[in-house]
């Protein structure tokens, strides 16, 4: 028996060996329910939103059957988690912030193979409730793949475990299939038509869902850490002088609020009920730096280390100091990086920066609290500029 089919059968045991551990510990964990996938003859693509770390297992459930997840190359560097991972679990490694053709590669190859493969759309996990803006490829993977397509979507996930919290909250979540796609239905269709599909069924708002229905996730220390999600005060218009301490969100400034159980703001003369309304405007702040943006650093933050990542998913440290973008490079320490040599720049977890350039894969690390969702904002809005 050669060693993938060795691999894949080991794979396939320990799959349905987990299957009911796992529907209990995330019952217990996450209030969680699910609704059974449709058995379906032929490899399957699924395709859904992205909420939790805990999404491989919460969709895997209603999907008794073994499939293989496309995942950020990240958990590849969890030391031992990450032997066990590789071992008994099928992943598809993909590098975040990149079009990575390779994983889109090895994706059409296992599902040529009859092999089921689940993927998360957004290639991240929203950081404000909000299902992410879905990359064009993914529909032209879709198209090329030529197997039966199965949209899923979660709810409750992002009020149960915030990105940008250290803390997990007990509410409800819960996971269902939304479409489902045969071959000869998506030939029919052309890329755009598959795009708009995908941007529908997959979409998710958790601050519509609470207007609709409202429910409490319970927790300590609602509001911690929420900086390194919102960076821009929408009272003095500064950067990186928001602070959160248990429950309570405040500025410099003065401005002052509270986060609730059911994600809302509370206080007086608040501008936003919502870390979701909060971020779209300071999106829109961006925006507008990035086209105004003199030859002054838009910001900075003291303390980083640039790290070189290796064949071997290991990371070695390059160079540390200040890290400061320009409206035409990005600076860590001594290193500067042209911004249209960037391939892009992608996140990991609340704090992880990563990006590649053609001389390799390069990831940011840091000991204080800071915000990197500035850079990959700003950078986006550069990167249409230049």
């Amino acid at each position: 028996m050669a060693e993938d089919e060795r691999a894949y059968q080991r794979q396939r045991r320990t799959y349905r060996t987990l299957y009911k551990p796992a529907k209990l510990l995330m019952e217990g964990l996450l209030n969680y329910s699910y609704t059974l996938g449709p058995k379906i003859e032929g490899p399957c693509l699924i395709l859904s939103n992205h909420v939790t770390d805990f999404d491989p297992i919460l969709v895997g459930l209603s999907f008794p059957e073994h499939m293989y997840y496309v995942a950020g190359e990240n958990v590849m560097r969890m030391g031992l988690l990450s032997k066990v991972v590789t071992r008994y679990a099928s992943v598809i490694q993909r590098i975040k912030g990149t079009t990575d053709a390779e994983a889109a590669l090895q994706i059409l190859r296992t599902l040529k193979k009859g092999r089921n493969v689940c993927m998360f759309a957004e290639g991240n996990r929203t950081f404000t409730g909000e299902t992410l803006p879905i990359a064009p490829a993914t529909a032209k993977l879709v198209k090329m793949a030529r197997s039966t397509l199965i949209t899923y979507r979660l709810t409750g996930g992002y009020l149960s475990t915030p990105r940008w919290s250290t803390h997990r909250r007990k509410g409800r979540m819960t996971g269902a299939p939304v479409g489902v796609y045969p071959p000869e239905e998506l030939k029919k269709m052309s890329e755009a038509e598959i795009a708009d599909l995908l941007a529908r069924d997959l979409y998710e708002n958790a601050y519509e869902t609470q207007n609709k229905a409202p429910v409490a996730y319970k927790g300590k220390a609602l509001a911690e850490t929420l900086e390194t999600a919102l960076y821009l005060c929408p009272r003095c218009h500064k950067i990186d002088t928001l602070h959160s301490r248990g429950d309570r969100f405040s500025c410099d400034c003065g401005l002052t609020m509270t986060l609730d159980q059911f994600g809302f703001f509370q206080g007086e003369d608040l501008p936003f009920k919502t870390p979701l309304d909060w971020d779209r405007w300071q999106t829109g702040e961006m925006e507008k730096l990035a086209k105004g943006l003199g030859d002054e650093a838009a910001f900075f933050d003291e303390d980083q280390t640039l790290n070189r990542k290796e064949d071997d998913h290991s990371l070695t440290p390059l160079t540390t100091g200040p890290m400061a973008l320009y409206r035409d490079r990005l600076t860590v320490g001594d290193r500067t990086f042209p911004l249209q040599e960037l391939r892009g720049i992608g996140l990991i977890q609340r704090q992880g920066m990563v990006f590649s350039t053609a001389e390799g894969d390069f990831a940011i690390t840091a000991e204080r609290l800071r915000c990197v969702r500035k850079y990959q904002t700003l950078f986006e809005f550069l990167k249409g500029n230049n």
